[in-house]
């Protein structure tokens, strides 16, 4: 094993959001910095260009991540970006390669073990975005609002010794359950796939990880975010498929590290 890092054959995540007050930045580079992969596919809404052209939205950190993710494009890993509706404006180059990363609407990755999955960021299942577009811009700006406002509501309650506040997590969490409701998102992208011949569909788009093997028939395996949640779908070496989530990885690393650290410590004393 590569001590520090975790070695897995693909890594998927998506809604990124960079640009956007709520882009768990720290969370994000430091994940992307501990795993190595043949494959990094980034599943849409990547740059969050609906908040990120406002001038003052984007700075240095997000700079920081998109050089990362190019660093590992640089050094062999295969990244495929596919992308979303908050970065709609990248299809443009759809069909196209830079470098080792292609951008393409959708993507089909066979697994090692012969899995064959549809890849698709998922805002074209969503009607919400189809078809209630200005509602759905509306919503992302009072959600960046609303962060702005936790933050804050944090910063006090912690000047006072009061834990943080998910004050923006709870609206729209919320929100997102009652878009989901309406528009049977996961029934219309999981049987979408399978009619395709398809054995799953790995998405984003409503940030609600999970992996299940939907009533309709295939596999329904959905990223999660870096805004609320920091998880990712994994590939092991093996083909077996993954939902991990930061925190879980970190302390574990963490763990490690202090094991190997008192490893080295017994042997100096050994050899003392």
């Amino acid at each position: 094993m590569n001590h520090g890092k975790r070695i897995y054959r693909s890594v998927f995540i998506s809604d990124l959001h960079l640009g956007s007050a709520g882009c768990k930045t720290e969370q994000l580079q430091a994940f992307l910095h501990s795993v190595e992969c043949e494959y990094l596919y980034l599943v849409g809404d990547v740059i969050d260009m609906w908040v990120a052209i406002k001038r003052g939205k984007w700075r240095q950190k997000h700079t920081n991540v998109v050089r990362t993710i190019l660093g590992k494009s640089k050094y062999g890993c295969q990244v495929r970006y596919t992308p979303g509706n908050h970065d709609a404006l990248v299809r443009r180059l759809n069909g196209s390669e830079l470098g080792n990363i292609a951008i393409d609407h959708s993507f089909s990755h066979f697994t090692a073990d012969g899995k064959k999955l549809l890849i698709v960021h998922g805002d074209l299942f969503d009607r919400s975005v189809t078809s209630l577009r200005p509602i759905a811009w509306v919503a992302t700006w009072l959600y960046e609002c609303l962060t702005v406002l936790t933050e804050w509501i944090t910063q006090y309650r912690a000047q006072r010794g009061l834990g943080p506040s998910d004050f923006s997590a709870r609206v729209k969490k919320k929100f997102k359950h009652a878009i989901q409701y309406v528009t049977s998102y996961e029934e219309r992208i999981v049987v979408d796939a399978w009619n395709q011949g398809y054995d799953g569909v790995v998405c984003g788009h409503i940030h609600r990880p999970r992996i299940e093997r939907h009533e309709y028939g295939g596999l329904y395996l959905n990223t999660g975010d870096w805004v609320e949640n920091c998880t990712a779908i994994v590939e092991h070496i093996d083909g077996k498929l993954e939902l991990i989530r930061w925190t879980e990885l970190q302390q574990q690393l963490r763990e490690e590290a202090l094991s190997l650290s008192g490893l080295g410590d017994r042997h100096a004393l050994s050899f003392s």
